[in-house]
C-alpha cells in the first residue's frame, strides 16, 4: 500500500531532483510492494537466533546478500542474456535476494532447528501469548521505524541547505552501518545468552556477560571505528566518489560524528542486554533519544542557527543523553532482576 499510494511524497522528501525522484519511485514500486520475502526471512532468522544458532542465522544473511550482489550487475546492465533494467533491475535483484534468504531460513529451521518446530495442526490462538510477544517485540518494531523517520526528517532539514549535504548524510549512513553490523551481531548474541541464564536463575553468568560485552565488545569496536573515521575521512568518502563540495562538508563532519561512536555502542548494547532480561523499553527509549526525539530537533536548530558546519554537534548531545539513560536504566534492571538471583545463591 505504501509503495503504491505514497511513493510520490516519500520520493519528494528524499530529494528535490526530479530525475532522482523518478528513480526512487521506480525502486520503491518493486521493493515495497514485494517485500514479503524480507519478513519471512526475518521470521526464520529470528527463530534460529532464539535457540542460539547465530551461525545458521548468518548463513541465511549471506545467501540473501550474496544473491543480491550477484544479480545486481546482471539485471542492471543486462549481462548473461538478461535485459538491462537499470534501477528496476536493482530492485528486482533485492527482492529475489530477500526471497532466497527467506527460503534458506525456513529450510534450515525445518531441518536444523532441534528446539522450535512450527506446526499448524492443533494450533490454538492464545491472546496471552500474543500480548507477551508484543510486549517484547513492540519496542523492536518501533526501533525499526525510528531510523526511517529520522532519515526523512534530517533529509528535509539538510535539503534546505544543499543537495550535497543530503548526499553526504546518505554516505555517512552507509559508512556507519559497517560499525553497527558487528554491534548488532554482538547484541543479537547477548539476548539469548542473557535470556537463557535469566530463565535458569544464573545471576553470576549474567553478571559476567555484562562485564565482558561492554568493554571488550562494544567499546573496542567503537574505538577502532573512531580512529578510522578521525584519520581517514577523505579516503572513506572517496569510496563513494565524493565531489570536492561533499569533501568540504563531509571530512570535518565525519571527524565530529566519530566522537559519538563509543556512546552509541554502549547505548545499543545496554538495550540488547535489557531485552535479554525481558525489558525492551530501554532499547526503544535509548534508540529514540539518539535517533529521533533529541537528534532531529537539535539538527534542525543547529543548522538554522549556526549553519551546516555545526549541524553534526547535535549528535553529541543526543548520544550523550541516550547513553546516560541506557546505562542507568540497565543498571537498575540488573539490580532489580539479577542481584536477587545472586542473593538466593548465597542463601543456599
Amino acid at each position: 500500500m505504501v509503495g503504491v499510494f505514497f511513493s510520490d511524497p516519500i520520493a519528494a522528501a528524499m530529494t528535490s531532483d526530479p530525475e532522482l525522484q523518478e528513480l526512487c519511485k521506480e525502486y520503491m514500486g518493486v521493493c515495497v510492494v514485494f517485500c514479503h520475502g524480507m519478513f519471512l526471512h526475518m521470521y526464520g532468522q529470528r527463530l534460529l537466533q532464539a535457540v542460539g544458532d547465530t551461525m545458521l542465522s548468518m548463513i541465511t544473511l549471506i545467501i540473501s546478500a550474496g544473491t543480491n550482489i550477484i544479480l545486481d550487475p546482471i539485471m542492471i546492465f543486462g549481462l548473461l542474456g538478461c535485459p538491462a533494467m537499470g534501477i528496476r533491475g536493482a530492485a528486482i535483484a533485492t527482492v529475489i535476494g530477500q526471497c532466497m534468504g527467506a527460503a534458506s531460513a525456513l529450510i534450515l529451521n525445518r531441518w536444523k532447528n532441534p528446539t522450535i518446530h512450527v506446526h499448524l495442526k492443533g494450533y490454538r490462538w492464545e491472546w496471552q501469548d500474543v500480548a507477551d510477544i508484543y510486549r517484547v517485540g513492540l519496542p523492536t518494531m518501533v526501533m525499526q521505524a525510528i531510523g526511517s523517520v529520522m532519515t526523512f526528517a534530517i533529509n528535509a532539514t539538510l535539503m534546505a541547505v544543499s543537495s550535497t549535504a543530503v548526499a553526504f548524510f546518505g554516505v555517512y549512513y552507509k559508512l556507519q552501518s559497517f560499525l553497527m553490523m558487528p554491534l548488532n551481531g554482538l547484541g543479537q548474541a547477548v539476548i539469548p545468552i542473557v535470556g537463557y541464564n535469566y530463565g535458569a536463575g544464573d545471576g553470576k553468568r549474567i553478571r559476567e556477560v555484562w562485564k565482558i560485552i561492554i568493554p571488550t565488545g562494544g567499546v573496542a569496536f567503537a574505538l577502532a571505528a573512531t580512529v578510522i573515521f578521525l584519520l581517514l575521512p577523505r579516503q572513506l568518502l572517496g569510496l563513494f566518489s565524493a565531489s570536492e563540495e561533499m569533501l568540504a562538508i563531509g571530512v570535518p563532519a565525519l571527524r565530529i560524528i566519530s566522537v559519538t561512536f563509543v556512546c552509541a555502542a554502549v547505548t545499543m548494547l545496554c538495550g540488547y542486554f535489557a531485552s535479554g532480561l525481558g525489558n525492551g523499553i530501554i532499547n526503544m527509549v535509548g534508540g529514540a533519544l539518539r535517533q529521533l526525539v533529541l537528534l532531529v530537533p537539535l539538527v534542525y536548530l543547529f543548522t538554522r542557527l549556526f549553519g551546516i558546519s555545526y549541524t553534526w554537534y547535535a549528535m553529541w548531545a543526543a548520544e550523550l543523553a541516550a547513553v546516560v539513560y541506557s546505562a542507568v536504566s540497565t543498571r537498575r534492571e540488573i539490580r532489580r532482576k539479577v542481584d536477587p538471583l545472586l542473593e538466593d545463591v548465597k542463601a543456599d
